[in-house]
């Protein structure tokens, strides 16, 4: 079968350059920087032992970078000031002396970055030519192709414990996903992370990054994808906590960290239910064999499986981590966003499609209504977030949560792998634009922004294309991918009793979409007195003169402007035949002949007429709701995400911590209090009894004597009473 054979080359790729970056690259260019801090001395007011790297980060401290924003909160704004301007509006690429991005990167630190670069090019044209081979030959659609790598365990040909790799149309898809939105994010960083001391080892976790999602793709049971699952939650942790002597972004891969280990643990004994039932964690062979168990327990192991999705895929109660990882650097969050953490959720979901049908409908249900009720609980937070990365992040919580609606009504699992793969892009390109903001101005609060369209042209124009692709406008690809979830909620409303509840929190979160992003859109490249009555240009709000941003930047964007335009036309195609290998599978309905499509693009057009009056041309003011109690008690309670935060640290502070005082109370008084309490009692009886070893013999004979006597008495008490 060609490449399908050689798959394990994609993952292995970029597998080979993480080892040569962290045991060789890494290495020289750490050797070759001057030795500004001696072993063993502390003068320069490093501590002994620190690495040049890590000297450097210290000198920083925590909010000192020259020219950051007085009060910036967020890395990326921190670190941003290459090239953007301070308070004073003084141009901070003047003074490359401050070590970070804008200061010159070392040569070893270079060849990491290409090397990496390499790896992932080469892997992103295996994967083009595996999804074309699957495209051209519909015969290897209907069972793909297993590779067997080895056999970890075996124990009398009973249990079995494989690693294997499956390649199949949904596979392909991925891959493709993945390594490009992987390969674009890192030319993107050669101009993100220039200078910054840390350049090498942030290649070393991308490239981690990017075979851990890889593995967990090509995995053919639950234990491959187990292990590319944990992999993932370690790289993410990794990358979000880069800038680690910050006083944020530790705490943020803490907080993801520990967050998705909860839907982890519902995961794994999900697997365990069914290993223990089936022997076996091939997806295939439970597949074939779920029909042989209680539906009700296969009904409760899937929706301990979702559970896991729920957390890597930030979905309500789980979802408090995504907001924060934005403490990353941007280029980490776009790969988290669009093609590896959160899609990891969905694509288990979908990889598990087949199970899932076979259990009861209330699997389903689950995985339709979270959902369903987080895409609208995340986009009800964005419309009040003024960074603009935050935006971004509720709306990808939201978009995930789409996804999981399709999975969990369509026939089939293309309808939410669809907008998983459109979203990929537009998402990957919102982020990658907003990192563009960010280091023209150092500065990511939207109300310091407005009319830099004019500055940047070619990132305007690109985010464009991302913003009405998200928001559902023809013929842009999210419109495809979106209208056929909203259209498949409808469907479901029809044949469940007429329950149109999904369908009203679908069609609603559409608008709402539509009004936070163009809001976006206003507050950052639009604005009043600009053209077009405020869509392009406009009053700028920061300060100093915004500076363009280099091609190695903008030139992605202009890449992932394609695919988030044209994707959505595979849609007028058969994809769900494409992707379930099944040629009569039904293929979607042509958007542009169904009535119910132009509800959902007039709701998206309201909100962005909305948006309009209140950012663009400024008929409305924006606060025309929030002076009003009502309005303004709404407001806090948004912008505050519901107090959710603030819920889940009363928790912690009162339940959890309060029982862990509560134990060590019970463990100090009374276990300790036992084992002490009877020491006491033993050494008090040892000293007693002790004083009759005294080591003479006439001691010890008046006391045989006296014991004697003793028995006598009682031997003679005893006789006398028996009679």
């Amino acid at each position: 079968m060609g490449l399908i054979d050689q798959a394990w080359l994609i993952p292995a790729l970029p597998l080979a350059s993480f080892i040569i970056i962290v045991f060789f690259t890494r290495v020289m260019d750490v050797r070759s920087r001057p030795a500004t801090v001696p072993a063993g001395a502390t003068d320069a007011g490093h501590p002994a032992g620190l690495t040049h790297e890590e000297a450097e980060s210290a000198d920083r401290g925590p909010t000192d970078q020259p020219g950051a924003p007085a009060g910036g909160h967020d890395v990326d704004t921190l670190r941003a000031a290459h090239g953007g301007h301070g308070p004073t509006g003084s141009a901070m690429h003047e003074d490359d002396s401050h070590g970070e991005h804008g200061s010159q990167t070392s040569f070893w630190a270079k060849v990491s970055g290409y090397t990496s670069i390499a790896a992932i090019f080469a892997a992103w044209v295996i994967s083009v030519i595996i999804l074309i081979q699957f495209i051209t030959t519909p015969s290897i659609q209907t069972t793909g192709r297993t590779i067997p790598l080895y056999t970890w365990f075996s124990f009398s040909n009973v249990l079995n414990y494989p690693i294997n790799f499956h390649v199949d149309s949904l596979t392909a898809l991925m891959l493709v996903v993945v390594t490009t939105v992987s390969m674009l994010v890192q030319i993107y960083s050669q101009g993100y992370m220039q200078g910054d001391p840390g350049f090498s080892r942030f290649y070393a976790w991308l490239s981690l990054f990017t075979v851990s999602m890889l593995i967990l793709v090509l995995a053919d049971n639950f234990l491959v994808i187990y292990i590319g699952w944990e992999l993932v939650g370690l790289s993410s942790y990794l990358l979000i906590g880069f800038w680690y002597e910050r006083r944020d972004p530790p705490p943020a891969a803490l907080k993801a960290f520990v967050t998705t280990r909860f839907g982890d643990f519902g995961f794994l004994i999900g697997i365990l239910i069914l290993f223990f039932n089936f022997h076996t964690f091939s997806f295939s062979q439970i597949t074939a064999q779920a029909g042989n168990i209680d539906i009700t327990l296969l009904t409760v192991a899937m929706i301990l499986i979702f559970c896991g999705a729920v957390g890597k895929s930030a979905q309500f109660p789980l979802h408090v981590w995504l907001p924060d990882a934005m403490e990353g650097p941007t280029p980490v969050s776009a790969l988290i966003h669009a093609a590896t953490m959160v899609a990891a959720g969905v694509y288990l979901v979908a990889r598990t499609f087949l199970i899932f049908q076979q259990a009861g409908p209330q699997a389903f249900e689950v995985v339709a209504y979270v959902g369903g009720f987080t895409a609208l609980f995340a986009a009800t937070i964005a419309l009040v977030q003024n960074d603009i990365k935050r935006v971004l992040a509720y709306s990808t919580i939201s978009q995930l949560g789409y996804m999981f609606v399709g999975l969990g009504i369509g026939p089939t699992d293309a309808v939410g792998m669809f907008h998983l793969f459109t979203h990929a892009f537009f998402k990957a390109l919102l982020f990658l634009g907003s990192g563009c903001v960010i280091h023209a101005i150092a500065n990511q609060d939207m109300r310091k922004m407005g009319g830099l369209a004019p500055y940047m042209k070619w990132t305007a124009g690109c985010f464009l294309i991302a913003t009405l692709a998200i928001t559902g406008i023809p013929p842009f690809a999210g419109f495809f991918s979106k209208d056929e979830i909203i259209g498949q909620a409808f469907t479901y409303g029809q044949t469940h009793g007429g329950n149109y509840v999904l369908y009203a929190m679908t069609l609603l979160t559409a608008g709402l979409t539509a009004f936070y992003m163009f809001r976006l859109w206003f507050m950052t490249f639009g604005g009043r007195g600009g053209k077009l009555g405020g869509l392009w240009g406009g009053e700028y709000r920061g300060e100093g003169t915004p500076h363009k941003v280099p091609v190695v930047m903008w030139g992605p964007l202009v890449a992932l402007a394609i695919p988030s335009a044209l994707a959505g036309f595979w849609a007028l195609g058969n994809f769900p035949a494409f992707l379930t290998g099944n040629a009569q599978a039904e293929a979607f309905e042509n958007p542009f002949l169904s009535s119910l499509t132009w509800i959902g693009v007039a709701v998206a057009v309201l909100g962005i007429a909305i948006a309009w009056l209140m950012y663009g041309g400024q008929v409305i003011r924006a606060d025309a709701l929030t002076r009003h109690s009502v309005g303004a008690f709404v407001y806090r309670v948004l912008l505050n995400k519901y107090y959710v935060d603030e819920f889940y640290g009363w928790i912690i502070r009162n339940l959890v911590l309060g029982l862990s005082y509560a134990e060590q109370a019970f463990d100090r008084y009374v276990i300790d209090g036992i084992v002490n309490g009877s020491a006491v009692v033993i050494r008090t009886g040892g000293n007693i009894f002790r004083r009759t070893e005294t080591g003479r013999v006439q001691n010890y004979a008046a006391g045989i004597f006296g014991g004697a006597l003793i028995i006598a008495i009682v031997v003679f008490i005893v006789v006398q009473s028996g009679k």
